[in-house]
């Protein structure tokens, strides 16, 4: 079922704002705003606490979105690099034990602060 989740939330919807795809790189990452209202209610009610995680929610990113397995990541720090538009976000980098960086950038679509559920808005390969 969480597959699903990850395939609805991270598909063919509208954007909310401007995003990543703004900078040079950004992959977009579309996020249909009704279906995040959705996932913030079953956070609310006790249900999926990983969406409350930023390294959670990129995990489950990278394995259902990039097929890059758990196991290949070395390292995951956050870093001060502020997406336009996303004033804010976060960016985190991603160091995988291949060698190759990428950059996520995450919004807090429907609540800011500790209850506000995280989502994936954009994705860079640096090297």
């Amino acid at each position: 079922m969480a597959l699903v989740v990850l395939v609805g939330l991270y598909g063919c919807a509208p954007q909310q704002e401007p995003g990543p795809q703004k900078n040079t790189g950004w992959t977009e990452v579309a996020i249909d705003t009704g279906k995040a209202k959705l996932l913030q209610e079953e956070v609310d009610n006790g249900h999926r606490p990983g969406l409350l995680d930023p390294h959670q929610v990129i995990y489950e990113f990278l394995e259902g979105q990039l097929k890059i397995s758990g196991s290949e990541v070395q390292e995951i720090k956050e870093v001060d690099e502020k997406v336009k538009g996303l004033p804010e976000g976060k960016v985190i980098q991603v160091t995988l034990h291949d060698g190759k960086v990428l950059q996520l950038s995450l919004v807090q679509p429907v609540r800011k602060g500790p209850t506000g559920i995280w989502q994936v808005e954009g994705y860079r390969f640096l090297k």
